[in-house]
């Protein structure tokens, strides 16, 4: 039996926020990645931490009030872009689900007593199918960012305001190079054809970690959208004449420039 080679596009996905961070993600794949002025782009390290990872090129306004405004704006736009995102990915993966479930009812097919060889074929072909759309599914993307990844990839960040600072909400990007979804993607279940013969073992695994995966966006997409919801009420505040005041970024690089509470560090 041959190893699996499966075909996953690799991702792109971002920033992280210590020196321990940074050595980790020198194992993890794809290219760091910030939610700056409404769309997903590669960090600008040339540029201040507030226009880097929050305003994008976008010119804030003179005056103390319109500025907090602003800020919250972009952040609030920041926000809803991930959101996106993280849509986009959800209907992604239900797609995959939905061929799963083909690929489950192929092996049942080719399974059943007194399954002719035209059955057998037919169920074979079917569960050809549901790879190859699975595999175009791997590869899609959402504003020029690969919505799953080939094994552990760095996160998308969103800075939001904290009390006193800036933390990172961070975005994973679905990491469906698992053992369970490589066999499926790389098994058959009829045929002379190279592969593994699938069982109901092997697409079992196949869900729970498509299931896996659907639970941690939907986290996600849970934790967003809380944020922005506060974001809404901060800017419903300072219209109402309460004083913000915008947190700063560190000066130390070495620490990072944002906090990551989803994250534990």
């Amino acid at each position: 039996m041959k190893k699996a080679n499966p075909h996953f596009v690799q991702s792109l996905a971002p920033l992280h926020s210590s020196s321990r961070e940074e050595n980790n993600s020198n194992k993890l794949g794809g290219f760091p990645k910030v939610v700056a002025g409404g769309r997903i782009v590669r960090p600008d390290h040339n540029t201040p931490y507030l226009e880097r990872m929050v305003t994008g090129k976008r010119t804030l306004p003179p005056g103390t009030t319109s500025q907090q405004q602003a800020i919250l704006d972009s952040v609030s736009s920041n926000l809803e872009a991930g959101i996106k995102l993280v849509d986009v990915q959800e209907t992604a993966l239900a797609k995959i689900g939905g061929k799963l479930a083909d690929i489950s009812l192929a092996l049942t097919q080719c399974k059943t007593p007194g399954a002719t060889l035209i059955l057998k074929t037919q169920a074979q072909d079917k569960l050809s199918r549901a790879k190859s759309i699975i595999r175009k599914i791997s590869e899609t993307s959402h504003d020029n960012t690969a919505l799953f990844s080939n094994g552990p990839a760095k996160c998308i960040t969103v800075a939001v305001p904290a009390k006193v600072d800036w933390e990172g909400i961070s975005i994973d990007r679905a990491n469906i190079s698992q053992p369970g979804l490589i066999v499926v993607q790389n098994g058959k279940v009829h045929g002379d054809s190279e592969g593994y013969f699938l069982d109901s073992g092997s697409i079992k695994r196949a869900f729970n970690e498509w299931r896996s995966l659907c639970i941690n966006n939907r986290m996600q997409w849970g934790l967003l959208m809380d944020r922005l919801h506060g974001v809404h009420r901060k800017l419903a505040q300072i219209k109402n004449g309460l004083a913000w005041e915008i947190p700063n970024f560190p000066s130390d690089p070495k620490s990072g420039p944002l906090r990551r509470p989803n994250r534990n560090n």
